[in-house]
């Protein structure tokens, strides 16, 4: 595999205007290489912007792993500098031309790439691929849940732990329909 990226957030919300508390982004770059990407963001820094909470969503992280909550709320880093880090290495790490076959996946269309997308807008940032360059791992693995058995996740709602095995799930995806 190469030039093929899987990115993944842990959000206090399910809509744009959330917190994002952590990016993972684990991939094969250019050259083949795994390259990974992870940012806890500053909880402090993130009210200070105006981003919000869902009820909901906060009763469900109570209810999560100690050591995922822990990890998820407990960030420092600053996010306009954080993203603006991202974005450097997608450039440093992936081809995204329109003929280098570069493809962004994560687990759910409607829920990374537009909280993702507003996260960055807010902070003078924009996506450094395509909308077409981007590809739902989520439909893949419900059409094929025996892939889901691949990705061997050691902490759950970790977004570079999530990244890592949803890209080994693709793996595995890949080796199913190899001709």
């Amino acid at each position: 595999m190469k030039n093929e990226l899987m990115i993944d957030i842990e959000t206090t919300g399910t809509n744009p205007g959330c917190k994002v508390l952590t990016l993972g982004a684990f991939g094969f770059a250019k050259d083949g290489s795994q390259v990974q990407f992870y940012k806890r963001f500053s909880i402090l820094k993130l009210c200070e912007e105006g981003f919000q909470d869902d009820v909901a969503t906060m009763d469900w992280w109570q209810k999560k792993d100690k050591d995922a909550f822990d990890e998820a709320f407990g960030g420092k880093d600053d996010p306009k500098e954080g993203l603006a880090e991202f974005k450097q290495w997608c450039y440093a790490n992936f081809a995204m031309g329109a003929k280098d076959g570069f493809k962004v996946w994560c687990k759910g269309l409607d829920f990374d790439f537009p909280i993702l997308k507003f996260f960055l807008a807010h902070f003078g940032h924009h996506f450094p691929w395509k909308f077409w360059d981007q590809y739902d791992y989520r439909t893949i693995s419900k059409l094929f849940p025996v892939i889901t058995a691949s990705e061997n996740n050691s902490m759950a709602h970790s977004a570079i732990e999530d990244a890592k095995a949803q890209m080994r799930g693709l793996r595995a995806f890949y080796s199913l329909t190899k001709d």
